[in-house]
C-alpha cells in the first residue's frame, strides 16, 4: 500500500506543478509572457535556428509533394513535346528532362556531368527544355537553339555544348550568331526560323510548365517522379536515374 502511494505521488507532483504553471501563465500579462519568451530565446538562440530549419524542411517537403502530384499530369508534355531537342539515346527507355539557361553558370558547370551521365547510361534519353530566364541574350540563344534543332537536329548538341562551354555569360546577341556560323548550317535560314511563332510558343510553354512545377531556377532535372533543383553531383542524379529505371 505504501509503495502504491509513493508511485501515486511521483505521478501527481509533476502534474500539480504543471497545473500551477498553467494557472500562473493565465494570471500573467501579455508583456510578462513576452519577456519570459524573449529571455528564453536570448539564452537559447539555437532554438530559433532549429525552428527555422524545421520550417524550411516542411515547406520544401510540401513544395516537392505538390510538384510530384503535378508530374503525372504533365508527363507527356515534359518528355514528348514535339519541338524539344532530344539528346543521349533518342530511343532510350529512361528520360531525363533538363530546364536550363545558356547564361546560367551552374548549367555550364553541370554540363560535363550530364555528358558523363549520357556516356554511363546508354539507355538514357535527354530532353532539353529551353528555359531562358536570365537575360535577353538567354532568349536569343534559346531561339537560335530551337531553330538549329528544327532545321539541323544532328547539330543541336554540338551547338548546345558550344554555348555552355563558353566562359562567362553571353554579352551580345552577336556571340550567339557567331556560334551558329561555326556550324555547317545556313545562318540566315536559322535566323528566319528563330523568328517564327512556334519558337516563342515553345519557350512560353516551357515557362508555363516551370511555373506549374514551381521551377524558378536552373538547372532543374526531372527523372520520373524525382525533381532535382540545382547542379547536383553526378552520383545524386545517377541515383534518381536508377530509382526510376
Amino acid at each position: 500500500m505504501i509503495q502504491k502511494s509513493r508511485w501515486t505521488m511521483l505521478v501527481l507532483i509533476p502534474l500539480m506543478a504543471l497545473t500551477a504553471l498553467t494557472v500562473r501563465a493565465e494570471e500573467m500579462s501579455e508583456q510578462e509572457v513576452e519577456r519570459i519568451v524573449r529571455d528564453y530565446l536570448l539564452e537559447n538562440p539555437e532554438v530559433i535556428v532549429e525552428a527555422i530549419n524545421v520550417l524550411r524542411q516542411r515547406e520544401q517537403a510540401a513544395e516537392e509533394a505538390a510538384a510530384s502530384e503535378q508530374l503525372s499530369g504533365l508527363e507527356n508534355e515534359l518528355v514528348n513535346a514535339e519541338r524539344d531537342p532530344v539528346g543521349g539515346n533518342p530511343d532510350g527507355q529512361i528520360t531525363l528532362v533538363e530546364f536550363f539557361d545558356y547564361n546560367c553558370g551552374y548549367c555550364k558547370r553541370v554540363n560535363s556531368t550530364l555528358q558523363a551521365l549520357i556516356e554511363d547510361n546508354p539507355d538514357l534519353r535527354v530532353v532539353y527544355k529551353e528555359f531562358p530566364i536570365l537575360s535577353e541574350t538567354s532568349m536569343t540563344a534559346a531561339r537560335a537553339s530551337l531553330a538549329v534543332n528544327a532545321l539541323y537536329p544532328e547539330q543541336y548538341e554540338t551547338f548546345h555544348r558550344r554555348l555552355l562551354d563558353q566562359r562567362g555569360s553571353l554579352q551580345q546577341d552577336s556571340q550567339v550568331w557567331d556560334a551558329v556560323a561555326q556550324l555547317d548550317v545556313d545562318v540566315e535560314a536559322v535566323k528566319t526560323e528563330a523568328g517564327k511563332s512556334w519558337v516563342q510558343d515553345t519557350i512560353s510553354r516551357n515557362h508555363q510548365l516551370a511555373q506549374q512545377l514551381n521551377i524558378t531556377g536552373t538547372p532543374t532535372f526531372i527523372v520520373g517522379d524525382s525533381i532535382l533543383r540545382g547542379a547536383y553531383p553526378q552520383a545524386d542524379i545517377q541515383d534518381a536515374i536508377d530509382k526510376n529505371s
